[in-house]
C-alpha cells in the first residue's frame, strides 16, 4: 500500500519560535533523566522555553508500577485527560513537545496524545541544548497556566497488549520490532531488568539510530533506510508491534514510522519489563535476520 498523507511530526526550532506565542500553542518540556528523577523538572526551573508547562515521564506520563504492565505503565486515559487539561492541553490544542534525550521522552507525549484522539501534536527536533545553544530565547519563569477540557477518544487500535504479542509468535503475518541498544537485545547485558533478551522472532532497530551525530533527526530517505524491513513489512499487510524497555524508546520509532506515512504501527506499552514479569514467556538471546 502507499503511505498516506499525515501530519509531518517532527518540528524545527525555527518552526517553534515563529508560533510560540500564538494563544492555542501549548509547549511541553518532557525532560527526564532515567535514574535521576528530579533531574528533568531541575532543568526545567532553571530554564525552558518561554511559555513551556512541564510534564514528568514518571509523575505525569505513566500510571505507578506494579506486578505488570512494565516499569512505565500507560495512564488511565481519563486520569490523563485531567491531567493534560491542567496543564493548558484542550481539544483546540496545539501541542508541541521537546526534551533533551532526542525526542525520547517528547514521543511517548505525542503518542499518548494521538492514543486518546488529538493529532495537532508535534515533537520538536534537536530539542532543548540546541535551542538554548542557537541563542534562541529561555527563562526560568513559569506562565500562569489556565486549565482547558480535555475529553479523549480512545484509539484502542494503537495498543498491543502481552496477549497480542503471544499471539504473534511464530505468525508470518507480524512483525516485531525490539528499539533498545543491540547489546540489550542480544541479552549481553541489561542494565535495567530483571531477565536480558528479546521476545522470540523480534528484530532489532535501535532508536537512536533515527538520529544524526547531531541528535537530530534523519531525513526520510535516511528513516526509510533505516527501517526498510519494517516498512517492507507494512507494505506487505503484515501487522507491525513495536516495543522497547518500558514502553518510551519504542515511540521513537512509532513516530518515525508515522512520519513515513504508516500510522497503523502498534505500541507493546508494556514492552520488555511487561513481558518478563509473566514467567511462563519464552525469552530468545543472540541475533535473529
Amino acid at each position: 500500500m502507499n503511505p498516506s498523507p499525515l501530519i509531518q511530526p517532527i518540528v524545527s526550532k525555527q518552526w517553534g519560535l515563529a508560533r510560540m506565542y500564538e494563544p492555542d500553542l501549548v509547549i511541553v518540556d518532557c525532560r527526564f533523566e532515567l535514574g535521576h528523577p528530579q533531574a528533568g523538572r531541575e532543568a526545567y526551573a532553571a530554564a525552558h522555553i518561554p511559555g513551556a508547562v512541564f510534564l514528568d515521564l514518571e509523575e505525569d506520563l505513566s500510571a505507578p508500577a506494579g506486578a505488570h504492565g512494565g516499569r512505565h505503565p500507560l495512564p488511565a486515559p481519563e486520569a490523563l485527560a485531567q491531567r493534560l487539561g491542567r496543564a493548558g492541553i484542550g481539544n483546540a490544542s496545539r501541542v508541541v513537545a521537546y526534551d533533551d534525550q532526542g525526542g525520547l521522552n517528547a514521543a511517548r507525549l505525542w503518542w499518548l496524545l494521538r492514543w486518546l484522539g488529538h493529532d495537532e501534536v508535534y515533537v520538536m527536533d534537536e530539542g532543548f541544548a540546541a535551542w538554548q545553544a542557537g541563542g534562541y530565547p529561555v527563562t526560568d519563569e513559569r506562565r500562569t497556566v489556565v486549565p482547558a477540557a480535555f475529553a479523549p477518544t480512545l484509539r484502542p487500535d494503537m495498543l498491543a497488549g502481552v496477549e497480542d504479542v503471544r499471539r504473534a509468535l511464530g505468525d508470518p503475518g507480524t512483525v516485531l520490532v525490539d528499539s533498545r541498544a543491540a547489546d540489550r537485545y542480544a541479552g549481553r547485558t541489561e542494565p535495567l531488568d530483571a531477565k536480558a533478551g528479546h521476545i522470540p522472532g523480534a528484530i532489532n532497530r535501535f532508536w537512536k539510530e533515527l538520529l544524526d551525530e547531531r541528535g537530530a533527526w534523519k531525513s526520510g530517505e535516511q528513516l526509510k533506510d533505516q527501517l526498510a524491513p519494517v516498512t517492507d513489512a507494512l507494505d506487505a499487510g503484515r501487522e507491525v508491534i513495536v516495543y522497547c524497555g518500558s514502553g518510551v524508546s519504542a515511540c521513537p520509532n512509532v513516530l518515525a514510522l508515522h512520519k513515513l506515512g504508516y500510522p497503523q504501527v502498534k505500541l507493546y506499552a508494556g514492552s520488555w519489563s511487561d513481558w518478563i514479569s509473566y514467567e511462563e514467556n519464552p525469552i530468545a538471546t543472540g541475533e535473529e535476520a
